[in-house]
């Protein structure tokens, strides 16, 4: 199917884009890298009169050191930030998920504004962006404003960018030393999005949890963070009984999604193992010794 009948605009700043923006409001949309917009126009889930091209603005483009940590531009692709060696050392388990992320055409060209943008609730990078406590900065007429990535998802394809706003970059603070992370996924065969994905960083002190952050992505309407796993995990030893027993903790609080793919027992299932998974992968990389 083609999609509906659409003008097109590549503006060569983002200042451009603000003023196309304003001047087709509420019927417009953005487009980075195509790999999710393209699809839904082509079904007519979607139908703008206006495609923005945001693929001038160098301003949203590249990887750059903070005083914190480091920004990503929104307009940056998985397979940049792959073959990014500094990045990949600096925030930890970011490897683990590009790899796993679809194949290699959506690697070349989806970008990390529009995985976030986007809102789907199968995506991988928002579950690792949560563990590693990422903000995300978003810019219009009106300033800029940047709000953890926690509340940007409101819900299922939905977040908190007004029609003006544009999503120009995500922060994502230094993990504290001692922080070993991991994402870990189970897939549609034939999509490769995660029926259930779990990212996990935790920071381990003497053996013991200081700081752990947990997060899902496949299971619910919106990738979020898992607090009962966070808590439990926090002053605790690291031992196999309590990467057991926190595993077992994962689906509470968890309203899963039901479909042809995974009916919502089975992913609460996926979500037990996948977490037990992370943690394990995460805690051996913080120098811990679980068993398998």
């Amino acid at each position: 199917m083609y999609p509906a009948e659409f003008a097109y605009q590549r503006p060569a700043d983002l200042d451009g884009v603000f003023t196309a923006l304003e001047q087709h409001a509420g019927e417009a949309k953005l487009i980075a890298g195509g790999q999710s917009l393209l699809p839904m126009m082509k079904l007519r889930l979607v139908s703008p009169a206006m495609l923005i091209d945001l693929a001038g603005t160098a301003e949203l483009r590249g990887q750059w050191r903070t005083e914190n940590g480091v920004r990503i531009g929104a307009l940056t692709t998985y397979r940049e930030l792959q073959h990014s060696s500094s990045t990949l050392g600096l925030l930890p388990g970011l490897a683990d998920t590009l790899e796993v992320i679809a194949d290699q055409q959506v690697r070349a060209r989806g970008t990390v504004g529009g995985a976030l943008a986007h809102g789907d609730p199968t995506a991988d990078l928002p579950a690792l962006m949560l563990a590693l406590d990422a903000e995300v900065r978003i810019g219009s007429r009106r300033g800029e404003r940047v709000m953890a990535l926690s509340d940007f998802v409101t819900g299922i394809f939905s977040t908190d960018l007004a029609d003006d706003d544009v999503l120009t970059a995500v922060d994502v603070p230094l993990p504290p030393p001692g922080t070993g992370a991991a994402y870990e996924k189970f897939e549609q065969p034939a999509s490769h999005l995660a029926l259930c994905g779990v990212a996990a960083a935790l920071t381990v002190v003497d053996g013991v949890v200081h700081r752990a952050r947990v997060a899902m992505t496949g299971v619910s309407g919106t990738p979020r963070r898992l607090p009962v796993v966070e808590d439990a995990l926090l002053g605790a030893a690291a031992d196999p009984a309590v990467l057991d027993d926190v595993a077992a903790l994962a689906s509470q609080g968890v309203e899963p999604l039901s479909d042809l793919h995974a009916p919502a027992e089975y992913r609460l299932h996926l979500l037990e193992v996948a977490t037990r998974r992370a943690l394990q992968v995460a805690a051996s990389r913080a120098g811990m010794r679980w068993a398998a």
